[in-house]
């Protein structure tokens, strides 16, 4: 019997896909895992000739600093956050809740091939190879905003994990890498930096203000607070942490404004859209 196709769009309601991404979903995830713990805590030992090039993912921060540089402490409770939850959502792909079964199958696609350009990401970055990490972030920018707007009702279990928090993370990891890509430390790179921040104020309040997405906004509001943290404890003349922090309290106010009224209600109310824009991913006979 062929090996059931994780990305293969199963019309049919056929099990045999679910296999698939369950085994394919766990393994990415590992992978993706894995290499994170290692990456954080040593450098690899190998992909260049120049050994001072290969650095932790840390190290690199502290050895390639630029206005983009965050707080490590922020990207690591970030970090661990997202996998604890990325965790629940793989557990829901076991679910006896056929429902909750079919919701995390939805997005499952798209979830491996996050893991898999995170983690080429990662070996990129520790790797001192820049320009080429770039594309596999920008790629993988491609793959979550697809994701976001070909599901666009999905419950909070997976949506946070597989959804808003991957997206926002990649949205942020295209400005970090980006300027150590360009080596940006100079004052005209600086000020370019300062204009360039404000983009993670449009970024998060098209998602809080047209699509009530406060989970984005949740997650864009605790990197900036990262990032002013960082840039605060580096540069304290300067004026990319108080952009950064004034960000953090707009894009934090806005995101309590349209979460209170009813915490995960704009998922919960579009149960109709959803089940119509979901296609049987088990045969319930």
């Amino acid at each position: 019997m062929p090996w059931p196709n994780p990305f293969g769009r199963d019309r049919e309601g056929t099990r045999r896909n679910i296999a698939g991404y369950k085994v394919a979903t766990i393994l990415s995830f590992l992978l993706n895992l894995v290499f994170t713990v290692m990456y954080t805590l040593h450098a690899p030992t190998n992909g260049h000739k120049h050994r001072h090039w290969n650095h932790t993912i840390f190290g690199l921060r502290d050895h390639d600093y630029t206005a983009f540089s965050p707080s490590y402490v922020f990207i690591t409770i970030y970090w661990i956050t997202l996998f604890i939850l990325q965790i629940g959502y793989i557990w829901h792909l076991f679910s006896s809740n056929i429902e909750h079964v079919r919701c995390a199958a939805a997005v499952g696609s798209h979830f491996i091939l996050f893991n898999l350009l995170q983690f080429a990401w990662v070996h990129l970055w520790t790797r001192s190879h820049w320009w080429i990490s770039e594309l596999m972030l920008i790629a993988n920018w491609v793959n979550l905003m697809a994701l976001y707007f070909r599901h666009t009702t999905m419950p909070a279990f997976v949506h946070l994990p597989a959804v808003a928090m991957p997206l926002t993370w990649v949205e942020f990891a295209l400005f970090w890498n980006g300027a150590v890509m360009v080596h940006c430390e100079g004052l005209a790179c600086r000020i370019l930096a300062n204009v360039g921040i404000w983009n993670f104020l449009v970024f998060a309040g098209i998602f809080v203000v047209i699509f009530n997405d406060y989970h984005v906004g949740f997650s864009t509001a605790f990197l900036m607070a990262g990032l002013g943290v960082g840039q605060f404890f580096t540069k304290a003349f300067a004026l990319q942490w108080i952009f950064a922090f004034t960000i953090m309290a707009v894009v934090f106010l806005a995101s309590l404004a349209a979460a209170v009224p009813g915490v995960f209600s704009r998922r919960d109310r579009s149960d109709a859209a959803a089940d119509r824009e979901r296609a049987p991913l088990l045969d319930d006979a």
